[in-house]
């Protein structure tokens, strides 16, 4: 069950990412109000409780978590979800602290948006109906028999996992959420067993805990149960103690910390693959400089000019790496400065063939092109410059000679439609599912001649997913590739 019909706030100062998640969420018949920045977002925030906030981390007047607290004192129970490029362990661990939902980085699919907002609004069903029973026995004053009612379905509400456990192991209450969060499939009822339910690690926490003699403590441990970080938990099991001092059993709390998991290994996976991409060429360079410094070819200098090119060409790879993961750093940063104009996606497209327009004639590459006019979008030129260019490049860095390139662009629904189809290399369904990742590029052995950092789509996609739009790859390998992007229309005034 979740909410219908509801009503969203969204907090943030960028355009862009305000309209794209109100163009998203519109269409599933959900009211949706914007603020521009803090001080607005906190007026609107607290005139009227939301079904769901959306706040931005980072914002020239006031910081999200301010956002965040002044709402969560006017309404305790709100469901509040920060975005942010900001992106860290510590940010996230202050938000949650503060009574955050969820924790989002920026860039992020209109899909998993969209997820998040029906997990959200099925939580604001769950607490809205425990208000309901709450404000029920206020009125009517229920007998204590119902309030058992009343809190299960409080604590059915929450997010996190709940187990209670005697001493025999068996189950005496769980929620809905701590089924889910061990990925059980199936129903468990109580005065059951634990041992063949719970996963090792939960299984050893929990002997541990009940053979506590004295000196009665918790424990708390992150536990696995899809790896690598798929779904990860941090099960917190705390020992119930009666009037007399003596255990009767206990309570493990299970929270999803999957997301902040995946984020660190993110964090760590980039740093040793910038690390291996950046000693490579410098190693090669090294050894051309000291082969070259130690005269070992002779005395002419003419018998060195193919090192110093090579050495040339490499010093320029490294370059151009570092300027992609600059860029990359800006976006996930939001320190991008944008110069939004209305452009039209025709012309903006035939600007960029005449440039690649000899490049063709190099591989005698046919173009063929079908581009509807007045496609308008409201962009930085700058930044979709490099995505087109991106495109048509590796359609014809990735072609064949006398290949083919067909170039469209037409309305679709609210969006802009660009597709480039080649008839390249194409890829493997492996290569294809990794495409976007930072310095991946399909090796084989049509690509060994073809030079690049790995980081080119990886910045197209963040750059479409700023804009609340999206891209497609459909390819056959030793056929070749199609790649489609959709930009967001302007909104028609």
């Amino acid at each position: 069950m979740r909410v219908d019909n509801g009503k969203i706030l969204v907090v943030d100062d960028e355009r862009g990412m305000r309209e794209g998640i109100k163009r998203l969420l519109s269409v599933k018949n959900l009211q949706v109000d914007t603020a521009s920045n803090g001080t607005e977002g906190i007026e609107k925030g607290i005139s009227q409780e939301y079904d769901l906030y959306f706040i931005d981390l980072k914002m020239p007047d006031i910081e999200g978590t301010q956002v965040l607290r002044e709402i969560k004192l006017v309404y305790p129970e709100a469901i509040c979800v920060i975005l942010t490029a900001y992106a860290s362990i510590e940010t996230a661990i202050e938000t949650t602290q503060l009574g955050a939902y969820q924790y989002v980085p920026k860039p992020f699919d209109p899909d998993e948006l969209q997820n998040l907002v029906n997990r959200a609004l099925e939580k604001r069903w769950y607490v809205l109906e425990a208000r309901q029973l709450r404000e029920e026995r206020e009125k009517r004053l229920l007998e204590l028999a119902n309030e058992q009612s009343r809190v299960r379905s409080i604590v059915n509400a929450l997010d996190d996992g709940v187990v209670v456990i005697n001493l025999d192991g068996q189950v005496v209450f769980h929620n809905a959420s701590f089924l889910k969060l061990l990925d059980i499939q199936k129903h468990v009822k109580n005065g059951e067993p634990v041992w063949d339910i719970l996963p090792k690690d939960l299984n050893d926490q929990v002997k541990e805990v009940l053979d506590q003699k004295n000196n009665f403590k918790a424990i708390k441990q992150e536990i696995v149960i899809q790896p690598p970080a798929e779904l990860v938990i941090m099960a917190n099991t705390t020992p119930i103690i009666d009037s007399d001092g003596h255990i009767i059993g206990l309570v493990s709390v299970l929270r999803d910390i999957s997301e902040l998991k995946k984020l660190d290994m993110l964090k760590s996976q980039f740093v040793n693959m910038a690390a291996h991409e950046l000693k490579a060429p410098l190693a090669a360079v090294q050894g051309y400089l000291e082969l070259m410094s130690e005269n070992a070819l002779g005395e002419s200098i003419d018998d060195y000019e193919s090192y110093v090119d090579r050495s040339l060409q490499r010093t320029k790879a490294l370059i151009d790496m570092i300027n992609d993961l600059l860029n990359i750093s800006r976006l996930e940063a939001g320190k991008v400065r944008r110069e939004i104009e209305t452009v039209d996606m025709a012309e903006l497209i035939d600007e960029r063939l005449d440039f690649f327009s000899e490049h063709m004639q190099q591989k005698n590459l046919t173009l063929e092109k079908d581009l509807e006019n007045s496609l308008l979008v409201r962009i930085d030129r700058d930044e979709i410059n490099r995505v087109v260019n991106n495109l048509i490049s590796n359609a014809i860095k990735y072609n064949k000679e006398n290949g083919y390139i067909f170039i469209s662009a037409c309305k679709d629904g609210p969006y802009a439609k660009m597709s480039v189809r080649d008839t390249g290399i194409g890829l493997q369904p492996e290569e294809k599912e990794r495409l976007f990742e930072e310095f991946f590029r399909a090796k084989n052995k049509f690509t060994r001649t073809v030079t690049g950092t790995g980081l080119g789509l990886t910045i197209v996609k963040r750059i479409i997913d700023s804009y609340a739009g999206k891209i497609d790859v459909d390819s056959e390998f030793e056929k070749g590739s199609t790649f489609t992007i959709y930009l967001p229309l302007e909104e028609e005034s």
